[in-house]
C-alpha cells in the first residue's frame, strides 16, 4: 500500500512540474491584505502546493500524536487490569478435587481373574 502512495506521490509532483514549466505567465496576486505583483503563475502552484504538503504534514502528526497518547493510556489500563487479576488470584483459595475422585486407585486385576473372562 505504501508503494501505492509514493508512486502517487510521485505522479503527481511529475504533473505539477510540467504545469510549473508550461505556466510561466506573470499573474498578480491579491489575498486578504496580501498583495504581489506580476508573479509567475508556476511559482503560484508551487508554493500552493508545498503549503498544501506542510498543511497534509501537520495533520498526519497530529493524528500520529492523538493515537500514541491513546495507545500508552490502553497500555497502561491493561497493566492495571492485569495487576488486578494477578492479586486476585493469589487471593482466591486453591479449587477444590472434582466430584467423583477420591485419589484411591482402582484394584488391580490379577492373573486368575483375567483368564475367568
Amino acid at each position: 500500500m505504501s508503494q501505492v502512495i509514493v508512486f502517487l506521490a510521485l505522479a503527481f509532483s511529475v504533473v505539477i512540474a510540467i504545469f510549473a514549466v508550461q505556466n510561466t505567465t506573470p499573474v498578480t496576486i491579491w489575498f486578504l491584505t496580501f498583495h504581489v505583483d506580476e508573479v509567475p503563475a508556476s511559482v503560484l502552484v508551487l508554493v500552493s502546493a508545498v503549503f498544501s504538503a506542510a498543511a497534509m504534514l501537520f495533520l498526519g502528526l497530529a493524528r500520529e500524536i492523538n493515537l500514541r497518547w491513546r495507545h500508552r493510556a490502553v497500555s497502561q489500563q491493561l497493566k492495571t487490569a492485569q495487576a488486578r487479576v494477578a492479586t486476585l488470584e493469589a487471593a482466591q483459595p486453591a479449587p477444590a478435587p472434582a466430584l467423583g475422585t477420591t485419589g484411591a486407585t482402582a484394584p488391580a486385576v490379577t492373573e486368575q481373574q483375567a483368564t475367568k473372562t
